[in-house]
């Protein structure tokens, strides 16, 4: 389990930057909103009277786009089904950050872990998930940490988008370097206003898991995970 927790993410302190990131972003989208909305369109009022489409005349609003305000509790985010089938004999963590519900942001960071001493090979999933104006922000940055946070230590062997998965969404696997024996699979995943991963590390050991089998699992806990939101 220690091995999980030295080449995965970090689960406390790893996650203030994130957040301090994401507030920078949503400074920064406030202040281009406010620009945006003293400025006008080419210099003309919207109750300028022009038709929408016409020389001069502000363009139409773009279409809304989803905002979630319901997210479930930490452990209820992927269905019992889901986890028998990807993540069998694993209990569910909720972390410190499962009621952290504030007036802008909502965030959930359960895990689910085989317990300690059990039989067989070590097995964590783990889902971060945020609901948050700067969702979009936080996907950029979660993708690249993806990628390059663990490339001293770790090997990416898979790494592109997905369809069919909310707004935007990239799954990115690695296997870590000698003398280690794990892998993990991660989603990451934007819909609206919520962004999070799904990750799935385990023992490379292990009979029957692999690296499509991983990311097959993981994006079904992604599913599950959109799904449960509101």
């Amino acid at each position: 389990m220690n091995g999980a927790r030295a080449t995965g993410r970090p689960r406390g302190a790893g996650a203030r930057p994130w957040l301090i990131g994401g507030g920078a972003l949503l400074a920064v989208g406030a202040i281009v909103g406010v620009v945006v909305a003293v400025s006008g369109g080419d210099g003309e009022s919207a109750a300028s009277g022009k038709p929408s489409g016409a020389p001069g005349a502000a363009a139409p609003p773009a279409p809304a786009k989803k905002s979630f305000t319901k997210v479930p509790e930490g452990c209820e985010l992927i269905k019992p089904s889901t986890l028998a089938r990807i993540a069998p004999g694993t209990e569910c963590k909720p972390s410190q950050f499962d009621h952290a519900t504030m007036a802008a942001m909502i965030t959930r960071m359960p895990s689910w872990e085989t317990p300690f001493g059990a039989a067989g090979h070590m097995l964590d999933l783990q889902v971060n998930l945020m609901v948050s104006p700067s969702a979009s922000g936080m996907y950029d940055i979660h993708k690249k940490s993806a990628l390059e946070a663990l490339k001293k230590v770790r090997t990416i062997t898979d790494s592109r988008p997905l369809s069919g998965l909310g707004e935007d969404a990239y799954v990115v696997h690695g296997v870590d370097k000698d003398p280690m024996d794990l892998a993990e699979a991660q989603v990451i995943v934007r819909e609206g206003n919520a962004e999070f991963t799904v990750s799935l590390t385990y023992d490379t050991r292990a009979a029957g898991r692999n690296q499509r089998q991983a990311e097959d699992a993981a994006i079904a806990a992604a599913r599950d995970v959109l799904g449960s939101l509101g």
